[in-house]
């Protein structure tokens, strides 16, 4: 009997043991599997609740990823955009993957770099990699080595074969009888004063700024303008496009009802001039910022956002990921922190 006994506890154990290790062979080979079409390191961002942008929203996330940019744009048709995919780093990476799963994006309608800053263009290769592209939009610069990051996107643009549509003052990105999205700077390389030419002839940290592209969104009567890393010259430039109106396609919009503002480059003191927030006038004001050594954002820069949007001021860094949802010409703001 005691014999028996032992018999049953040896086959238990081996069929434990067995179980256990068919387990870890069915585990291994999963890694295997997801690391052929996602790296382990990124696992974390693929098991994560989905929440699909509904029909007739458009849906504005402005990711927080430090000290750099991301923005993720689900239109009420369900076409999507990506802007700008920060440093290139594995966390930051993570980040930006978790989002776009989190919202059930595989596909990307609309990728748009809009400065060749390692910041903003740096995690461009990853998202090559791992989700499909429809169009691509890009700094005009034919120096891909002006910075790390806009090397590696420009690899990866030519590597995938795509022909990428250069960013200039009035490039059409996606505008349907609901929605618009364009480009409201740099002005044309064939310019007088283009910013594209100064940034050329020489790459400094403020001509690089300068040349990053400004956006304008705009759906059901809501307004975003995505104002880049530009300085005071250029949003100057911009305060007479919102009093004469922007040509796109021929056709002169109105931009002078801003709803949200995305603050220029991160609240850098150079960027910090009350004539922009004067003209724009915008209701609540989004800043992306995260830990650095540049002073970011200034007291004149904050002086100035929360002096005209009082405590509709978000920011990256102290409120995590912020959300603007545009619903039946209204909007909400939501944060992560």
């Amino acid at each position: 009997m005691h014999s028996a006994k032992q018999k049953r506890k040896k086959k238990i154990i081996k069929i434990v043991s067995i179980s256990v290790s068919i387990l870890a062979v069915l585990a291994a080979l999963s890694l295997l599997i997801a690391n052929f079409f996602i790296p382990v390191k990124y696992l974390s961002a693929y098991f994560v609740p989905v929440r699909k942008n509904p029909a007739g929203e458009m849906r504005v996330t402005f990711v927080d990823v430090g000290f750099g940019d991301c923005t993720i744009v689900e239109f009420p048709d369900g076409k999507t955009a990506l802007i700008d995919a920060g440093d290139g780093s594995a966390s930051t990476a993570r980040t930006i993957f978790a989002a776009l799963n989190s919202k059930g994006i595989d596909k990307i309608d609309y990728l748009v770099a809009t400065s060749v800053r390692g910041d903003t263009c740096g995690g461009f290769e990853e998202i090559f990699r791992y989700k499909n592209v429809g169009a691509v939009f890009s700094p005009y610069c034919p120096v891909t080595y002006i910075s790390e990051g806009f090397r590696s996107f420009s690899r990866s643009v030519v590597e995938k074969g795509f022909k990428p549509v250069y960013l200039g003052y009035g490039t059409n990105i996606a505008s349907t009888g609901d929605y618009r999205f364009f480009t409201l700077s740099p002005t044309g390389i064939d310019s007088e004063g283009s910013e594209i030419t100064e940034m050329l002839d020489n790459p400094s940290r403020q001509n690089i700024d300068n040349a990053s592209a400004v956006l304008w969104l705009e759906y059901g009567g809501v307004g975003f303008l995505l104002s880049g890393n530009v300085n005071e010259s250029v949003q100057r430039k911009l305060c007479v496009a919102a009093d004469v109106g922007a040509e796109v396609d021929g056709e002169i919009i109105d931009i002078s009802g801003c709803s949200v503002l995305k603050v220029p480059n991160r609240g850098a003191d150079s960027a910090a001039f009350k004539g922009f927030y004067d003209t724009f006038n915008p209701e609540t004001a989004i800043m992306s910022v995260g830990e650095n050594a540049l002073g970011c954002p200034s007291v004149n820069a904050l002086t100035y956002a929360q002096g005209c949007v009082g405590d509709r001021l978000f920011r990256t860094d102290f409120d995590g990921t912020v959300t603007v949802t545009v619903k039946d010409g209204k909007y909400t703001v939501s944060k992560e922190k």
